[in-house]
């Protein structure tokens, strides 16, 4: 596998030098793939890139940076199929603002080339990891206009956004991207109000944007992505999403967002932190997460009926250590619907039965219903772009899972700490989560799962601005499950390269 690294790394640094004048890559650090324990709440919808107050040379108006990355992926199982992956990924990115205006043009170029590493025809093999994937990939993946100043900032084209459920889910070589328009408004410098609607988005493994969601797309088993589950087929009209931040003091703060993903679901999301002592040695806090939803519209996915909520706290243990207790919650609920379909037999509902289309299901039939009518339990969390990836703002989610990826519900609970040394060039992270996804007269489904997450920077590491140089990342995740393929495993390497 070194071997492999260091002939590839070779090369994709190359094609990278090489193609800098043409397409410039984008400034960010190597991805946040697992939260820190010690997280804080979730970030507003951003920009990728600020835009300077004032435009006074060519240095100012022309900005342009890239990485690159060698992945070696491995699942195993012990029941089923074993699957790997190795693929090479390069981002360019290039921003330019206009002189003495607050506009912006942005472009950001993917690139992901296997070398024949994968075999042929690599997308439909089941013994390749498509969910990096194995395949080449080549896309312009941003293009925006941006326009910024200290009240407003708002953009239309296609731009990574960074909000709780609609995020660059970025552990894989291409983010995910949506393409519409947001606009942001700061009334105070501790109130932003915003709003922005996304008509589309890429999976993290297509090179196109489409009118659907990861809960109306289907693999490579019908005609959608590789990679992503196969669940029945919609065209959807995207997501409306209003939102509202508000710093109360420089230790509490709450952020609120409404999703509306037309006829699929409405989510609410909310989200409170406090830090009572921030300059103490210890640094702790106590954060708390809601969310409630229901099917809207059409209700294309069936129906969803789920409320969810979160407690985190945190705390420091030395200057180099942070720790962090984390729970969710995600009780069953109980509808009333007028068939048995409804409940979770019909083809293509979120409430399937256990076992049906969505492999698990949350929906499940009870007596005692009214004449005319059928009670029914139900309650799991539909998350239309996160789904399966493991990359939801819930505080427990681990590596390979969490209560968003199941469509169940449950309970899980979550430790995990960082370490970090003196000159934050070694950062270590392990977490153990336990989850018990579970319907009343149903056999319980127990889970737990242990990470292990390893990063070495080989240049001095800034914590106020983006890591350039050389870095390289590890993780480890092993799930334990009742059923199968009851024990799962899955090692990441990663090289990057960032300019």
């Amino acid at each position: 596998m070194l071997y492999r690294f260091v002939r590839s790394f070779m090369s994709v640094s190359f094609f990278v030098g090489s193609s800098a004048s043409v397409a410039l890559a984008q400034t960010t650090p190597l991805p946040a793939q697992t939260p820190v324990p010690a997280q804080a709440a979730p970030a507003p919808a951003q920009t990728p890139a600020a835009v300077p107050k004032a435009s006074t040379g060519p240095v100012d108006r022309v900005r342009f940076s890239g990485n690159a990355r060698i992945y070696d992926f491995t699942r195993t199982n012990r029941v089923g199929t074993n699957a790997s992956a190795f693929n090479t990924e390069a981002k360019l990115h290039g921003e330019y603002t206009f002189p003495g205006t607050p506009w912006t043009i942005g472009v950001t170029y993917f690139g992901a080339e296997p070398f024949g590493a994968n075999g042929t025809n690599p997308g439909f093999n089941k013994k390749v990891d498509n969910t990096l994937p194995g395949y080449a990939l080549s896309l312009l993946g941003e293009y925006y206009l941006q326009y910024k100043t200290k009240y407003a900032t708002a953009w239309t084209g296609k731009q990574i956004i960074n909000t709780p459920w609609a995020n660059p889910s970025d552990s894989r070589l291409v983010p995910v991207i949506f393409q519409g328009t947001a606009v942001s408004v700061n009334l105070s410098p501790n109130t932003t109000l915003g709003a922005m609607y996304m008509a589309r988005f890429r999976h993290r493994t297509s090179s196109a944007f489409e009118s659907n969601t990861l809960l109306t797309s289907c693999d490579n088993t019908g005609a959608g992505v590789p990679g992503d589950p196969c669940n029945p087929q919609f065209t959807t009209q995207g997501f409306l999403l209003l939102y509202g931040t508000q710093k109360f003091s420089p230790q509490l703060s709450l952020n609120a967002y409404n999703y509306q993903v037309y006829d699929i679901v409405n989510m609410w999301h909310l989200e409170t932190k406090y830090n009572w002592a921030p300059k103490s040695l210890f640094n702790p806090y106590v954060a708390m997460q809601y969310v409630a939803e229901s099917n809207t519209g059409t209700s294309d996915i069936g129906i969803v009926k789920n409320h969810t909520s979160g407690f985190q706290f945190g705390a420091s243990a030395g200057k180099n250590i942070d720790l962090a207790l984390s729970f969710n919650a995600s009780p069953y609920e109980a509808f009333t619907t007028a068939s048995a379909s409804l409940c979770g037999g019909g083809s293509g509902k979120f409430a399937p039965k256990l076992g049906g289309v969505f492999g698990g299901g949350v929906g499940l039939k009870v007596p005692g219903a009214p004449k005319g009518t059928v009670n029914c339990y139900g309650g799991g969390l539909a998350s239309p772009y996160t789904d399966s990836y493991a990359t939801d703002p819930l505080y427990t989610t681990t590596i390979s899972q969490g209560l968003a990826d199941t469509h169940k519900p449950g309970y899980a609970n979550k430790i995990a700490g960082t370490f970090q040394t003196n000159d934050r060039r070694f950062r270590l992270i392990l977490a153990q989560g336990w989850y018990n996804y579970s319907l009343p007269s149903a056999a319980q489904d127990r889970r737990r799962e242990f990470n292990a997450d390893l990063t070495y920077f080989f240049n001095h590491v800034d914590p106020k601005q983006p890591y350039r140089g050389l870095a390289v990342r590890y993780r480890y995740a092993d799930r334990v499950q009742l059923s199968a393929p009851f024990d799962f495993k899955y090692n990441r390497a990663q090289l990057e390269y960032t300019f």
